[in-house]
């Protein structure tokens, strides 16, 4: 039997307004709207028809879904909202650069004038010096060692090939977690 996609979207329509009451109760604290989260999921998922043909149905909406956020190059919506909000961002950086642009020109045009405060009626305007930039004559690895900040990004590929190979337990500086992480392949 195969699940027509409106039919599929009305059944996870279902969940997801069943997921939303649980997760706008204000009456309950993260960790219980977690676990009655978890209860409706497994409630949808245990009603009706089997656990096997939901999981497939809810895959089936997950790659229907996919498809219309990221798209192919057949797929128009796709394709239309990104170029929609490829539009959007540039209106944002425009209208930022806009603000950056305006501001600068204030700042400039108070320095001019010898005006650093402005109380008018509906804003206050002010004008204050910026700490002055630090400028390095020497390159930063010859800097005096109280002046540097030291960070370590510990490598955990090479640190996760090395477990692999550690048979005896030698390596006591490092271990694997006890917990597993999962994610779902759907092709």
């Amino acid at each position: 039997m195969t699940t027509r996609l409106w039919e599929l979207s009305e059944q996870i329509r279902e969940l997801e307004t069943a997921i939303a009451i649980v997760a706008d109760d204000e009456t309950l604290n993260n960790e219980d709207k977690e676990v009655k989260l978890q209860e409706t999921f497994n409630q949808w998922l245990s009603t009706g028809e089997s656990f096997k043909a939901k999981a497939e149905q809810v895959a089936r909406y997950i790659r229907h879904t996919e498809a219309i956020a990221f798209g192919s190059a057949r797929s128009a919506i796709a394709f239309a909202r990104k170029a929609e909000a490829k539009r959007i961002k540039d209106l944002a950086t425009s209208a930022e650069n806009q603000a950056t642009r305006l501001r600068r020109y204030l700042t400039n045009q108070m320095i001019l004038s010898n005006i650093d405060r402005i109380d008018g009626i509906s804003t206050k305007i002010g004008l204050r010096r910026k700490q002055p930039r630090v400028l390095l004559n020497i390159p930063p690895e010859k800097l005096p060692a109280p002046y540097v900040k030291v960070t370590h990004k510990p490598d955990l590929t090479k640190i996760r090939a090395l477990l692999h190979t550690d048979t005896e337990g030698a390596i006591d500086w490092a271990s694997f977690s006890e917990s597993h992480e999962y994610s779902v392949t759907i092709r």
